[in-house]
């Protein structure tokens, strides 16, 4: 079995699963959020639980709507507030211990190998980072895990990237991630599909950017992403994990439906076109294309790495006076991390301002918006028409590498050009 396979199989209670089948299996955590926290307690009530199956396992974040941008927003929050409260929930990640959703659960622990991990928010397949089976579920799935500990699934086929090659300069696993959509293209081959990423370019990989590489997944349309635990997963978990784990690997018999290859010595920094995640051109296409906002935050690069390599490239540089710069760090712990190695206060020099750990502009709700109009560049995870505000405005989608880079001309800038 593969390993997503053999996940599903033990946490079902059985010694085998094939794809297609459906497995009725045990979850380890369940999370929801600010904006659909309250319905899916209410769907919890409307079950007739009044208690949710493991206080400590049901994982309660704000991060979509902190701090509130709206009177609405702030109203929705005090009644989220209060469901929290009822339910005595150990682990709620409110305004001044927030972050976003999927940052928290793998940096805090609550993620752990060879499990089933699930979330209110489609971009949950970041858990795969660590070896574990990360969900996106809608809310009366949630409910029902919330109350009983159990979800059903699919057994989906296994697709398999193996990645080989060196990593160039400044090339990052969003640049992989790009280079991966535009290889396979929206066409339908991935839709629940499980992708497994392999060989010795992932072992290279930091938690970062495994993180990065999982979260995208879900926008091939797959059901989850994952990568092997090894090493770096026992290291990253050692004094976070929240209860013991054992780790899983693909046996070596494992069917795959496919089995791609990908030299990362040949992809460097890549640039998704407006509109379009799979529309994507190495970085000297477009490079020159002016823009007038720039975004990095997320759950997709949000993390201490990414703020790391921007400092690095803007370091006693400043921003192009024509673009607006806007930096969320994923989570309060990131932000202390960042502000204590001084990457916070390179960034503010150089220009940019820097906002509370939130979803921020990436759901266009708030915190950096784009209007009519705006060029946004963003290392964000998605740029369809409307993502970040106004329908009429563009995203570009690529690295915080390139967004650093770029940022100092005001215009698409290849970050191997740059003299440090």
């Amino acid at each position: 079995m593969t390993i997503t396979e053999k996940i599903l199989a033990i946490n079902s209670g059985r010694d085998k699963v094939t794809p297609g089948e459906l497995v009725w299996a045990d979850v380890h955590t369940v999370m929801t959020m600010d904006y659909l926290g309250k319905q899916t307690f209410t769907q919890l009530h409307k079950l007739g639980c009044s208690e949710v199956f493991d206080k400590d396992r049901v994982i309660c974040v704000s991060d979509h709507l902190v701090p509130p941008p709206t009177v609405e927003f702030a109203t929705m929050l005090n009644e989220w507030r209060e469901v929290v409260k009822q339910h005595r929930i150990t682990h709620f990640y409110d305004l001044g211990r927030q972050g976003i959703a999927h940052q928290i659960m793998v940096e805090q622990g609550h993620v752990l190998p060879g499990k089933i991990s699930i979330g209110t928010d489609s971009h949950a397949n970041t858990y795969g980072a660590v070896g574990a089976v990360g969900n996106a579920i809608g809310v009366t799935d949630a409910a029902v895990a919330m109350a009983i500990g159990k979800c059903w699934f699919r057994v989906p086929e296994t697709v398999k990237f193996v990645i080989y090659g060196e990593w160039q300069p400044w090339v990052m696993a969003k640049d992989l991630s790009l280079h991966i959509m535009g290889m396979m293209h929206w066409n339908g081959h991935l839709i629940y599909k499980a992708l497994e990423f392999t060989g010795p370019a992932i072992a290279q990989l930091d938690m970062a950017g495994r993180m990065t590489l999982c979260n995208m997944t879900v926008d091939l349309g797959a059901k989850n992403g994952i990568v092997p635990p090894d090493e770096v997963t026992r290291q990253y978990l050692q004094g976070r994990a929240k209860g013991s784990w054992e780790p899983l690997l693909s046996d070596s018999d494992a069917h795959y439906e496919a089995v791609y290859e990908v030299n990362v010595s040949e992809v460097g920094p890549t640039v998704a076109l407006p509109d379009k995640l799979d529309d994507v051109v190495p970085v000297e296409k477009v490079a020159g294309r002016k823009f007038n906002k720039a975004f990095v935050g997320t759950c997709t690069n949000g993390r201490v790495e990414d703020l790391e390599i921007m400092a690095k490239i803007l370091k006693g540089k400043r921003i192009h006076r024509d673009v607006n710069m806007i930096i969320v760090p994923a989570s309060q712990a990131v932000f202390l991390e960042a502000m204590q190695k001084g990457y916070l206060q390179t960034l503010v020099e150089a220009g940019a301002a820097i906002d509370t750990p939130s979803c921020a502009a990436c759901a266009g709700i708030h915190t950096g918006v784009a209007g009519d109009g705006d060029i946004v560049l963003s290392a964000g995870n998605r740029n369809m028409k409307g993502r970040m505000g106004s329908k009429n405005a563009q995203i570009y989608l690529t690295s915080p590498a390139v967004v650093a880079a770029s940022a100092i001309f005001g215009e698409i800038t290849d970050p191997r050009t740059i003299n440090l």
